[in-house]
C-alpha cells in the first residue's frame, strides 16, 4: 500500500543533500558537478512528471505545480552557484557534456521561469545559453 503522504517525496531530496550526507560537500564547488546536477535534474523531473501523471493523475495534479516550482528553483540554485565569468577559459563543456542536451535542458528551465515572469533567473540562464551557443556554432 502506498502512503499518499509520501507519494511525491522523491522530488524533495536534492543531490546537494546527498553529497553533504556523504561528506562530499567540496564537490559542490565544481562547476561541472553543479551543471550536471542541474541538467540531470531537469531530465529526471520530466521522467518522474510523466510517470506520476500517468499513475496518479488525480493526486499528482493537485501538487504538480508546487512540486515543479520547488524542484526547478532548486535546480536553478545549483546553476546560480557557478561563476561563469571566472570559468569561461577552463570551462570546456563541449569536451565533458553533450552540448545539445545541456542546451535543451537549460532552455526548458528558462522557458519555465519566463512563464512565471521571473526574469532575473531568465537573465542568468540566457548567459549560459549564449555560452553554449558559442560551443555549438564556433
Amino acid at each position: 500500500m502506498i502512503d499518499k503522504n509520501k507519494l511525491f517525496s522523491i522530488f524533495e531530496k536534492g543531490d546537494e543533500e546527498i553529497y553533504e550526507e556523504h561528506g562530499l560537500s567540496e564537490v559542490l564547488l565544481n562547476p561541472f558537478v553543479l551543471l550536471n546536477m542541474t541538467v540531470r535534474g531537469i531530465e529526471n523531473f520530466q521522467l518522474m512528471n510523466l510517470m506520476y501523471s500517468r499513475n496518479y493523475p488525480e493526486e499528482y495534479s493537485k501538487v504538480k505545480l508546487a512540486i515543479k516550482y520547488r524542484y526547478y528553483s532548486r535546480l536553478y540554485s545549483y546553476l546560480a552557484k557557478i561563476k561563469l565569468e571566472d570559468t569561461e577559459d577552463t570551462f570546456t563543456i563541449g569536451d565533458s557534456y553533450n552540448v545539445e542536451s545541456t542546451f535543451l535542458a537549460l532552455e526548458d528551465l528558462k522557458g519555465y521561469f519566463e512563464e512565471l515572469e521571473e526574469f532575473e533567473k531568465c537573465a542568468l540562464l540566457k548567459k549560459y545559453l549564449n555560452f553554449l551557443l558559442e560551443k555549438l556554432v564556433p
